[in-house]
């Protein structure tokens, strides 16, 4: 029987949307996206989000309704920002109870931010077991550097990817 999976993330800037559309189409998986109207893009939301980071200022954020008992594997992606993960993510986990059976992370980031911090953070919020945990350098990868940096990612987590055939 194949794995229910959950991929829940944040994005301000598109960038970790793509990754966790990507990962939900190779899975086969279900798909949420937390929000958080406090950081609108353009450069007065960047700054809001890097200053309220550096304070840990947690925002409220907005997301659908999930029986999150009903996965088997829930994914939870964030841009890494100031070294740790973005403030909704973390407000989301401030706020969790349970993640299904198995939870794993992945980050988005542009190589200035360790990704042991990001984790490290999670596990002060939220101290349930992570799986595993990944980051992608948007910057220095290409999409053929991603796409198998995310099969590595998947096989750890013993991830079945379906292979497409003609």
């Amino acid at each position: 029987m194949p794995m229910k999976t959950l991929v829940i993330y944040y994005s301000r800037t598109g960038a970790t949307r793509g990754i966790a559309e990507d990962l939900a189409r190779a899975l086969d998986a279900d798909i949420a996206e937390i929000t958080s109207p406090r950081f609108h893009l353009g450069p007065f939301g960047y700054l809001r989000a890097g200053f309220d980071s550096v304070r840990g200022k947690l925002p409220p954020i907005d997301m659908p309704t999930l029986d999150f008992a009903a996965y088997d594997l829930v994914l939870v992606g964030a841009p890494i920002w100031t070294s740790y993960p973005a403030l909704p993510v973390r407000s989301f986990f401030a706020d969790a109870q349970s993640l299904g059976r198995e939870t794993a992370l992945f980050f988005t980031c542009e190589g200035h931010s360790p990704v042991q911090d990001a984790v490290d953070e999670v596990r002060r919020l939220w101290p349930h077991a992570v799986k595993d945990a990944i980051a992608l350098n948007m910057k220095e990868q290409d999409e053929v550097a991603r796409a198998n940096a995310l099969l590595d990612f998947t096989v750890r987590l013993g991830i079945e990817v379906p292979v497409c055939r003609d």
